[in-house]
């Protein structure tokens, strides 16, 4: 299921949008004056697909209506008090979300604004700037990023901080869920929103050590820890894990490799010809990984017999050998195509620098062979390096990912570079895009892909 069009009725009260998908294309360009919403049209999306509902509800619009390819749709309108049947109505609820199918509306429900009637809601609520040190409560239901403007509501909080929360708050986010049919479709669109803010977070703790609440009680802060590293040390986590993959398969394999070859000197030999080619390709897939860093050189240097004088009883061993080494690399693939296509881009970008990637995250090199510390580089190198990782390797399959600004701080030379990266990149990880730009460097000659806010639309 794709989105294929969003119209929104009083926008800062005064703008009507509507935004048209071409379905054929992963990636759409949002443009229009300072002022006009695009920005946020991007958070009223973000939040409802990704549940953050007592959000929408404070964003300045009046009505919201998402379409999908399948001819369903959601409809969200604001509930004001001549549309509330009771005041304790008005005061737990400000939307109204619709389910339609072919323009019926089917089904519809009103979200729980405030999950704080119940005591112990409320004290786990009250609990949770002690487990997330860059947060502080600004509202009954409202938390601020410290050191931001960033204004978070509780659903937006349990699920960016999930990983940093004991299980009891965790489970906070099961009374904020919609009907099946609302949790369903917007779970099968992941949407991704990339803020302007990219290139610095906090960080966090461990929430399942009881040690750190006492020693966050007192309101005790991080400090703040750049993306970019950030970034690093959870690649070299993903790599540590594939390799590991790698061992524990080489490891069974090498267990079972007596009993197959058994098996395998009953069946024909292959020919020379195909057992050769077949070698041959593990040894030039052994070697691509081993240079994208994935695999160290040592580990892998392996030396063949010449095979053309080999009996078949010889061939059958060689056959069971290239079998698993291919098998064994192949743990690698998807990693290594993203990792191929992360260090192909930031490598055509980079001046006087290499990147690479290793065990230990991103390596930096200057033309004269030295380290360079990731976070010394420059903004809009950083800047590079977060979307490049963003899209690559945290964005799932037929996710939605919406990015503001992408041309911040970047050259004008990488701006006009960029569209060809993304549509790479979509294709690769299969998501579509949706970006919020003033950079003529980056729509270049595909006006086809824009969708502008004119104001022509306004009410």
């Amino acid at each position: 299921m794709r989105i294929s069009a969003i119209k929104v009725y009083g926008l800062f009260n005064h703008f009507n949008h509507t935004l048209e998908f071409n379905l054929n294309e992963r990636v759409a360009i949002m443009i229009g004056p300072n002022g006009y919403g695009k920005t946020m049209l991007l958070r009223m999306i973000n939040a409802l697909f990704n549940g953050q509902l007592q959000t929408l509800s404070r964003l300045p619009f009046s009505e919201f209506r998402v379409f999908f390819d399948d001819a369903t749709a959601f409809y969200v309108n604001r509930i004001g008090d001549d549309t509330a049947t009771s005041t304790a109505e008005s005061a737990e609820t400000t939307l109204d979300i619709a389910y339609a199918s072919d323009g019926e509306v089917v089904d519809r429900f009103r979200p729980v604004a405030d999950p704080r009637q119940d005591e112990s809601r409320y004290r786990l609520i009250s609990d949770i700037e002690d487990y997330i040190p860059d947060v502080v409560q600004s509202g009954p239901m409202q938390w601020r990023r410290i050191g931001s403007r960033d204004e978070l509501d509780l659903s937006e909080v349990l699920t960016r901080y999930a990983e940093y929360l004991p299980s009891e708050i965790r489970m906070l986010e099961a009374s904020l869920a919609g009907p099946d049919w609302f949790e369903g479709i917007r779970q099968s669109i992941p949407v991704r929103f990339i803020d302007t803010e990219r290139l610095t977070r906090f960080s966090l703790y461990d929430a399942d050590d009881v040690r750190y609440r006492r020693h966050y009680s007192s309101r005790v802060r991080s400090s703040p820890e750049r993306t970019v590293r950030r970034y690093s040390d959870q690649l070299a986590d993903r790599v540590r894990s594939i390799v590991t993959e790698y061992a524990n398969l080489s490891q069974s394999l090498d267990r079972s490799f007596p009993s197959r070859l058994v098996e395998e000197l009953t069946s024909p030999a292959p020919s020379i010809e195909d057992l050769a080619r077949r070698l041959e390709e593990v040894d030039i897939r052994r070697s691509e990984i081993i240079e994208s860093g994935l695999l160290r050189q040592e580990q892998e240097a392996i030396s063949l017999p010449e095979i053309h004088s080999m009996d078949d009883s010889k061939l059958g061993v060689l056959a069971v050998y290239a079998q698993d080494a291919f098998d064994k690399l192949g743990v690698f693939d998807e990693l290594y195509e993203r990792v191929k296509a992360f260090t192909r881009i930031a490598n055509t970008r980079f001046l006087n620098k290499r990147v690479t990637v290793t065990r230990d995250g991103l390596r930096v090199y200057s033309s004269d062979g030295s380290d360079l510390n990731v976070e010394m580089l420059s903004s809009g190198e950083q800047h590079q390096l977060v979307l490049l990782y963003d899209l690559l390797f945290d964005t799932k399959r037929d996710s939605l990912v919406m990015i503001d600004e992408p041309e911040l701080s970047l050259h004008v030379a990488w701006q006009r570079d960029m569209l060809t990266d993304l549509q790479e990149m979509a294709d690769l990880s299969q998501f579509s895009v949706l970006l919020a730009t003033h950079s003529p460097q980056i729509i270049g000659d595909r006006l086809d892909l824009t969708i502008e806010l004119s104001g022509a639309d306004r009410g």
